[in-house]
């Protein structure tokens, strides 16, 4: 029996992401960020810190990575200012739509979410104030969507 063809579909999802932000990450940059400037130079540094976290992740024992806040993931949020709650799912700027709770990964308070855990209190800088979240629960990608995610990002 070969064991790479029961590759847990999430993780195979987050092995894809490693080659589209790590391998291809200036073709990435290139896409959302054309010009060379802080921007594009911030979000190499988000790339480069969420892969490698990501790597040190899959290269762990066990299934780690269904607890940590991950594109893909479906996070649960309290803000501790007023107590309420949000939930989203993390994903790539292709796929965000507000409406529909799905918040691009580069978005600056998803940003400050990516690689924590359950319980975690993370300050959340914004313009205008500084709020506190604390991260309740993590839901990892879900099949479907991580096989369908994973097809699309190689042109099956």
């Amino acid at each position: 029996m070969n064991p790479s063809r029961h590759i847990h579909p999430q993780r195979e999802q987050y092995v894809h992401q490693l080659l589209t932000l790590g391998d291809e990450r200036n073709r990435f940059l290139d896409a959302y960020f054309p010009d060379f400037g802080s921007k594009r130079t911030q979000t190499g540094k988000l790339l480069s810190s969420y892969t490698d976290g990501l790597q040190q992740l899959l290269a762990s024992p066990g299934e780690a990575w269904t607890s940590t806040v991950l594109i893909g993931s479906r996070v649960t949020v309290t803000y501790l200012e007023d107590g309420i709650s949000d939930t989203f799912t993390i994903v790539f700027p292709d796929e965000a739509d507000p409406e529909a709770y799905r918040v691009s990964f580069l978005s600056p308070v998803v940003q400050q979410l990516l690689l924590r855990k359950p319980g975690d209190v993370v300050a959340i800088e914004t313009n205008l104030e500084t709020l506190h979240v604390r991260i309740e629960h993590i839901h990892p990608a879900a099949e479907d969507y991580a096989i369908r995610n994973a097809e699309e990002r190689l042109g099956s």
